[in-house]
């Protein structure tokens, strides 16, 4: 069973933490946890449009 919930959910969570040096949630609570994840994403998809398409474009993208 812990097996299964590992495969299912529980990478890309880990790859996001692990990114960024957290290998927590700092926030108690579904909804203030929900936020930090929300940052974290937010940080790790900005940061790998920077990567794949360079900043120039991206900014004129914005």
């Amino acid at each position: 069973m812990i097996i299964e919930r590992m495969c299912l959910s529980e990478h890309p969570f880990g790859t996001v933490k692990w990114y960024h040096g957290a290998y927590y949630l700092l926030c108690k609570g579904k909804e203030k946890a929900s936020a930090e994840l929300g940052l974290s994403f937010l940080a790790y998809n900005i940061r790998r449009a920077i990567n794949m398409v360079g900043v120039k474009k991206l900014i004129a993208a914005i």
